[in-house]
């Protein structure tokens, strides 16, 4: 008992002493918990926009000796952008040389890349423009190079399906030059020869119409995007009647419409046929291509216009879509009665027009339509939505143009589902000062400008604004974090609810699957 007693009155001493050491009781202590010293500034807020190159290891896939299999090999690229990266990796594999393991791609000719835009890459799809020396290949052996081109193709981030083109067209897998190769996509391990003998039988037999023979496919659909947009694409399996130019024109032309529909969401669109006065007509050019005819309804430009796009947006997708998969069609005519439309004009202004000479609308000329896209994030019943805006396919990486697109604000559709901008309206790409990246880190320099209008908006739309930009850089770019300046500086606190001179992750929990 005694020693019970000695023990609590040592307690109670030692409490007594320790709330006396400062004059007050403890539950009058408002110390503030010691924090740590804030973290070393390890970076400078960017001065216009910087442009990171990254150095990667990739592999080469080349025809293997045996004819059974794809030999790889390796390369370091060092490259600023996903372009870059695939040019620069068909590059090194046209000059890569055979072994006792592999042979050269292209066999004994050399191979080079083709025309001004040897490479075009959208939303996944990298159509590669090859020089004439691949048609010296046999069939198989060509259909062996472009299955050693896919797959390494693929192995780039970005990168999922390949189309091949010789001279600006696709190449006939048969005698009669009818059956197309399609898209193609990546092909590691597998027995290349089982792959050509499917594709063998895919062939029209001998004394047999290929109008009799149907044909399903992989195929890369190009589409006109909402409000003269451009044109965006998608891969899909076509199913055609046959294996005629005419009908794999009309089975693209009806598989465009049905993508429209399902990409976009808009059942107004119109049934792309329905505007054709009768069926696809195919002709041979002098120089022994292919032109496809088009005889369009006169009131065509105004059901596309009220399925929200025109006609020089119709004619970049078709052309795009007919010249990459019909082998050896090298253009596409519209006409309008007895005369060829020789003049697309978008009706925003988006693109320059388009002349076509002759009537003939080649893929050379639309190219300025085809665009990739970036993904954004709006805000819906107060939590961020995620959506797709097209951009410049040159411009798909940059972080300028990623911040651009998130400041368009949702499209009408958008807007009807209830979705609407985060960023302020009256921000505009010049209060971006400067965005770079650098190692994991984006780094975001935004004018005074721009910090006034998030602290206008108030504390109830800080966290989206900040968010939305971001989920937007993360995502596109792959990076871990975010890190804002403003005029060059770090700054606490704008509207009074975020920290903003920490950096700043992806945050999937403040985001909902939007329309993208």
């Amino acid at each position: 008992m005694m020693k019970k007693t000695v023990c609590l009155t040592l307690a109670l001493f030692c409490l007594l002493f320790l709330t006396g050491c400062t004059g007050r009781g403890i539950e009058e202590d408002k110390t503030p918990v010691p924090t740590l010293p804030p973290a070393e500034a390890r970076y400078t807020a960017p001065d216009g926009d910087g442009i990171a190159t990254d150095e990667r290891e990739y592999r080469m896939y080349l025809p293997g000796r045996d004819g059974l299999h794809l030999v790889s090999r390796s390369v370091r690229l060092q490259a600023a952008n996903l372009n870059d990266t695939a040019e620069l990796l068909v590059r090194s594999l046209l000059r890569a040389e055979g072994d006792g393991e592999a042979r050269k791609l292209g066999g004994t000719k050399t191979t080079r890349l083709y025309g001004a835009h040897p490479l075009e890459i959208s939303d996944g799809v990298c159509t590669v423009n090859l020089t004439s020396s691949m048609l010296q290949l046999s069939s198989s052996e060509y259909y062996k190079n472009c299955l050693a081109l896919s797959t390494t193709l693929c192995e780039i981030d970005g990168i999922n399906s390949v189309n091949v083109l010789v001279a600006d067209q696709s190449v006939a897998l048969d005698i009669s030059g009818n059956l197309p190769m399609g898209t193609l996509i990546a092909h590691q391990g597998e027995n290349i020869a089982v792959l050509w003998e499917q594709m063998e039988a895919k062939r029209t037999p001998l004394g047999e119409k290929s109008s009799n023979n149907p044909l399903n496919a992989r195929a890369t659909l190009y589409y006109p995007l909402p409000d003269s947009r451009g044109v965006g694409c998608t891969i899909r399996m076509v199913n055609f009647s046959g294996q005629t130019p005419e009908q794999m024109a009309s089975g693209l032309i009806d598989a465009m419409s049905d993508v429209r529909r399902s990409m976009i969401g808009e059942q107004d669109f119109p049934e792309l046929r329905k505007l054709l006065t009768h069926d696809p007509v195919a002709s041979d050019l002098e120089d022994g291509t292919r032109l496809i005819t088009l005889s369009l309804r006169e009131d065509a430009e105004s059901l596309l216009e009220e399925g929200r796009t025109d006609l020089a947006c119709f004619a970049a997708a078709v052309t795009y879509t007919l010249t990459t998969f019909i082998p050896g069609v090298t253009a596409v005519c519209f006409r309008k009665g007895d005369k060829p439309v020789t003049e697309l004009k978008t009706k925003t202004g988006r693109f320059d027009t388009v002349t076509a000479l002759g009537g003939l609308v080649t893929r050379a000329a639309v190219e300025p339509f085809l665009m990739s896209s970036v993904t954004v994030y709006f805000a819906r019943n107060g939590i961020l939505c995620e959506c797709e805006r097209p951009v410049s396919r040159r411009s798909v990486d940059s972080l300028r143009a990623q911040m651009c697109a998130l400041m368009e604000g949702p499209d009408v559709t958008e807007q009807e589902e209830g979705i609407i901008a985060t960023l302020p309206d009256t921000v505009r790409e010049d209060d971006i000062l400067g965005i770079a990246a650098e190692g994991d880190t984006v780094l975001v320099n935004l004018s005074e400008s721009f910090r006034a209008e998030i602290q206008e908006q108030g504390k109830d739309a800080e966290t989206l604004i900040c968010y939305s930009m971001v989920n937007t850089l993360c995502k596109n770019t792959g990076l871990k974090r975010v890190r804002f300046f403003f005029e060059g500086e770090q700054v606490e606190t704008v509207a009074g609810t975020i920290y903003w001179a920490g950096e700043f992750m992806y945050n999937i929990g403040l985001a909902e699957k939007g329309l993208g």
